[in-house]
Parts: structure tokens; sequence; C-alpha cells
């Protein structure tokens, strides 16, 4: 990479921090044409800085010679794949059996003290051993060899969520070289303890088992957050860990369209009723103070939630790959297409190409998710702030996933449905467009939505092998 290349900018609370304690953006922003943006400048404003993050959701790039300025040192990432296998069968043993005696206890008692610093510890151990391989960033992670002989599948999804998570944060952070050893230990071992512990709510509701869930049964299951962390208030923990379990499910910003529950308004009357129910009782002050500060931390809004966005992707995939009572496991590269085509309404633009570009491929035993002469659509966010859908054919594609060539074939209208969530069920109006290549590694205001073949979208993939033709 030459000093003078840009490189798209991704945001990161680490970064943004370093900028508002410097009080400084240390470099240029440029447009994907080089036109600065937003110039180096000292003394600046929080304004200045929402300004910053506002253009990020844009698309803004630097220099590549400015990047040690910006607090992200460059780095070229091995195009190899490596089999290494980066995680140790005892370790993952002795999570797993961890778990099993917690989610056992939890059906009978409540969660203590002891319980957390137990897995903090074991969670510590398999971080430490994770970051110390040489192949970490490229390694694989056979998670369906994980947990060969665990018969909960609860614990199966709590334990392969808790290794995605860990993987997508230390990736992410790697593929931008962060620096700080010990705040990228602190992160990701929080964000670790809460993908452990998300979902054990569960265990003290009464949820229903089988693929025909009614609405008003699928407005329960939402609620999980809430239960989860009344199972936790009590226990001297991270708060930090809390409130990521309250907000597993909000990765979007608050008023943005899409799958974010439960409502935010909601959560926070329903924590206000209990501290009003407990605030007269003197054994329960502990808990009305832990709320007090969990209401303290839900009122402050974050342009993005990295947490929140992980939790979120990686319980979907540790849910898809693992075997539940009412259905089969599908397989990882199918989990990962149906993760695209699910996105729209669901994740960031930005998480969704970090899992595609630094942790999908170690999730599909090294294959590619996407191939050449894959049918793609992309939104398409131009300057006018509309969205456009647009159906290409991908021409070329590596290891990074979320950044093919493709070429356009079509203009398209996504089929919208609303229940049990929003999402895109299929395309109408699907109609030949001129002939267009893109470069998405380039092209900041296009992002894959939804990938067409014979299972997603048969009536579309037909249209679209007319339109387009043989595949060489």
């Amino acid at each position: 990479m030459s000093d003078d290349e840009l490189v798209r900018f991704e945001m990161t609370e680490e970064v943004i921090d370093g900028f508002r304690q410097k009080r400084q953006i240390p470099a240029h922003f440029y447009n994907n044409r080089g036109q600065i943006l937003i110039y180096q400048k000292d003394d600046i404003t929080e304004h200045e800085i929402e300004s910053l993050l506002k253009f990020t959701k844009q698309g803004i790039y630097y220099r590549a010679s400015d990047a040690e300025r910006l607090g992200i040192k460059a780095r070229e990432i091995p195009e190899g794949l490596s089999d290494t296998v980066v995680l140790h069968e005892t370790m993952v043993e002795d999570l797993c059996n961890d778990t099993v005696s917690i989610y056992e206890n939890l059906k009978e008692s409540s969660l203590t003290s002891l319980h957390m610093k137990k897995m903090r510890t074991r969670i510590d151990g398999l971080f430490e051993s994770f970051e110390k391989q040489p192949d970490a960033l490229i390694g694989l992670i056979d998670v369906l060899d994980l947990m060969k002989g665990v018969p909960q599948h609860e614990v199966q999804i709590a334990v392969k969520r808790t290794v995605i998570a860990m993987a997508m944060k230390t990736r992410g952070m790697q593929a931008q070289s962060y620096k700080d050893a010990n705040t990228l230990h602190d992160i990701s071992t929080v964000l670790m303890m809460s993908a452990l512990f998300c979902d054990i709510g569960f265990a003290k509701m009464n949820i229903p088992r089988g693929q025909g869930i009614s609405p008003k049964q699928f407005l329960y299951i939402r609620q999980h957050p809430l239960m989860s962390y009344l199972m936790m208030a009590h226990v001297d923990t991270d708060p930090r860990v809390k409130r990521n379990i309250l907000c597993q499910h909000r990765p979007l910003r608050e008023g943005v369209t899409g799958n974010n529950f439960p409502p935010l308004g909601w959560l926070t009357e329903q924590i206000k009723g209990y501290i009003q129910r407990y605030s007269s009782d003197e054994r329960k002050q502990a808990i009305v103070a832990d709320m007090q500060q969990q209401l303290e931390m839900l009122a402050v809004e974050m342009p993005y939630d990295e947490d929140a966005n992980i939790l979120a992707l990686a319980s979907e995939f540790a849910s898809l790959i693992t075997p539940v009572p009412w259905r089969e496991a599908i397989s990882p590269q199918q989990a990962v297409k149906m993760i695209i085509n699910n996105s729209f309404f669901t994740y960031t633009d930005r998480i969704v190409r970090e899992f595609l570009d630094y942790v999908a491929i170690s999730l599909c035993d090294n294959q590619q998710i996407l191939e050449g002469g894959d049918f793609l659509v992309l939104a398409v966010r131009p300057a006018d702030h509309k969205i456009y859908f647009e159906a290409c054919r991908i021409n070329y594609v590596d290891r990074y996933q979320s950044r093919p060539t493709v070429q356009r074939i079509a203009s398209v209208t996504p089929v919208i449905e609303k229940i049990p969530r929003l999402g895109i069920k299929g395309f109408t109006n699907i109609r030949k467009a001129r002939a267009a290549h893109y470069d998405l590694a380039r092209d900041s205001s296009r992002n894959i939505v939804f990938v067409v073949d014979e299972k997603s979208d048969p009536k579309s993939y037909a249209a679209l092998q007319e339109m387009a033709g043989p595949w060489p």
C-alpha cells in the first residue's frame, strides 16, 4: 500500500475517544475522489466530532501515510488462509462444563458473584490463548467441533456466541492494528462475558418450543434481555456487561426503522417501575443503585454501538448452526448468507462488512461464501439520501468478501415483510439496467444486502440468470 493511497476510515469508539481527549482531528479526511471533506484541526468542539461521525456514516477516507497520526497503525493483512486451530480443546471443554453447571443451577437458584468471577477467569484464559496464536487473525475457528458431546443447545449457543464475539472484536481491532493491548483485553472480555450470559433470562421464562410461534409469543420472547439483566442486577460485576445484555438486540440507532428490540421507551419504563417497587426495601438498595446506573448508561446514545452489533450477529449465527429440538442446524455458509439477507433492517453496514472480511471465512472451514458468478442485491445510498437497489453479478472476489468487483444487471424493488420482523423476502420490478462496473472496495455508497440464489429467491434468481446470460 502506497502512502498516498486512500483508506476507508472505520470509526471505532477508541479512535473517536482519542480525538476527544486530545481535542484534535489529527489529519485530513477525504471523499473517495480525494477531495478534502474535513480538515485537520486543533481545539475541536463536540459539535465538530458529531459532524465527523455524520460523514463517517456516508463513507470517508484518510491517506495511508496518516494512519499513525489517527491512532491506526497501517498493516498489510496476509492473503493466505490457515488451517491453524486457534483454540485449545481443553479450554473450550472447561468453559462448556462451567456453563452447563451455571445453566443447571439457574433453574433452582440465582446467579452469584462467584459464578461471574469463575467465568471471567475462564474467559481471560481463552482470550489470552487466542491472542498468543501467530495465526489468530487468519486462522480457523472450527466452532462446529468445539461443543461435541454437549447436549444442551442453550449452552452450545452461549459458548459459540462467546467465541464468535471474541473473534469479531479482536479481528476487527487487529485489522486496524489497534495498539493498546490492555484496553483490547478489557473491552474484549467485557463483550465475551456479555455474550456468555446474555440469554440466561430464558432459564426463567416459559418459552414456546417450535416454529409456529404466535405474534404474542414472539413479543414475549423479545423481553428476554430485560429478564437476563434482572437475573444479574444484584451481582457485583462490570456494569458494561449488564448494559450490553440490555442492549444486545439494539444494534441500530434509536429512531432508525429496523428490528431493534425491546423498545427503548418500554425498557426504561420497566426499569423505573422496578426502582419504584424496590426503593422502600432496604435489602434491595444495591439493586436500585444498579438500575439507576443502567438508566444513566441507556440515556447515552452511541452513533455506532459495536458491542450490540456483535452480540446480535454472533447470536444469530450461533443459533443457526446449532441443532435445537424444533429444527436442524444449517451449514455455516448458508448461515452467513441468511445473515446477509436479514441484515438490511437488523445490523449496521460496518458490522456486516467486518464479519464478511475478517471472520466469516474462518467460520466456514476456510471456504469462500461468495464467488464469481453469484448474484447480489446492493443498497445504493447516493448524496440525496434516497435508497435504491441494484442487482449485480460478482466478477471477482477474494477473502475480503464484502469487497467484490461487480457488474450491474438490473434495478429491483424489494418486497418487505413486517411479521414476525422487518425483512426482505424477495424482489419485484426487475428491470434490465445499463451495464456498469463497481469495485466495492472503493465505492462507499453501495453495500451488499442480499444474496440471490435458488434457495433464497428462486424467481428472482431465474430472472437474473436470463438477463445476465451464462457465467464464463
